[in-house]
């Protein structure tokens, strides 16, 4: 099992095509995060890792710092390799994404204890059923929205113990994928997607982020919202899916009633070191 640390996000995109095609929904994230760099996205540093087994690429991951190593369905083997591969930068990982076996493998190659901080689902569009109609209607955020947008995204965050980092960047790159809820000229919810990933089985698109301030929930304004990006979506990509909290029944409860059906499982993994 050789593991190879990739120079660009382009390299580590034409490197892992079979390997996405294979499996484009689990390989969603490492995708987007790629591209997402490539149209512009930054982090305070960027690494991109390949395990190949008598040439063939079977595993993949990236690792934007500060956030997570995000990693592929794969060999144990080879999750482990890249495990190692990524304590060797000489950085201290702070924690493992993607499915529960790869995680805990990957965790054993980085070294130090493994727990979980959290449980997540994923969830893909079967038949769309559109929701009941509420008042008010979606529309693309702009320049004038930036304050707004980046408060919202700074307390979706905190609601979902995301790690909050300075989200003026992701608000620039996401215009164009980011759509609010207006009620009377008002904007109460916000839901957006990741950059469209093209495969050779096709083009997935991922929604989120999706929120409303706890103050206006209750409504259906983020049901509403995220059927307008899904509807858009649905022109544009051959898969649409979306991660959600397993604990949060409400927010499962509200995707399963517009046709996403759970397909797999996630975990995030903490990683404590001495």
């Amino acid at each position: 099992m050789e593991v190879r640390l990739l120079d660009s996000p382009v390299e580590f995109l034409a490197a892992t095509t079979d390997l996405r095609a294979a499996d484009p929904v689990r390989t969603n994230v490492i995708g987007s995060i790629a591209q997402g760099v490539i149209n512009g996205r930054r982090y305070e540093r960027e690494s991109w890792f390949v395990a190949e087994d008598d040439g063939t690429v079977v595993g993949a991951a990236t690792w934007t710092v500060p956030h997570k190593l995000v990693v592929s369905p794969m060999p144990t083997d080879a999750a482990r390799a890249i495990g190692r591969a990524s304590a060797d930068l000489g950085f201290s990982v702070p924690g493992v994404v993607g499915d529960e076996e790869t995680c805990r493998a990957a965790a054993e190659g980085i070294g130090g204890g493994a727990s979980v901080g959290m449980r997540e689902r994923i969830l893909v569009l079967h038949d769309y059923l559109a929701p009941r109609t509420v008042p008010g209607a979606a529309r693309l955020t702009g320049e004038a929205d930036s304050d707004l947008v980046v408060t919202w995204l700074d307390q979706f965050m905190l609601d979902a113990g995301i790690l909050v980092v300075d989200n003026r960047a992701a608000e620039r790159t996401s215009r164009g994928r980011l759509w609010l809820w207006e009620v009377d000229g008002e904007p109460v919810s916000m839901a957006g997607h990741a950059p469209i990933i093209s495969t050779p089985s096709g083009d997935v698109a991922r929604i989120g982020p999706v929120y409303t301030p706890r103050s206006l929930r209750g409504h259906g304004h983020g049901s509403a919202v995220t059927a307008a990006v899904t509807e858009h979506l649905l022109l544009r990509a051959s898969t649409v899916m979306l991660y959600t909290d397993a604990s949060n029944p409400t927010s499962n409860a509200i995707y399963e009633r517009l046709g996403f059906i759970h397909e797999h499982d996630v975990i995030e993994l903490v990683i404590t070191t001495t």
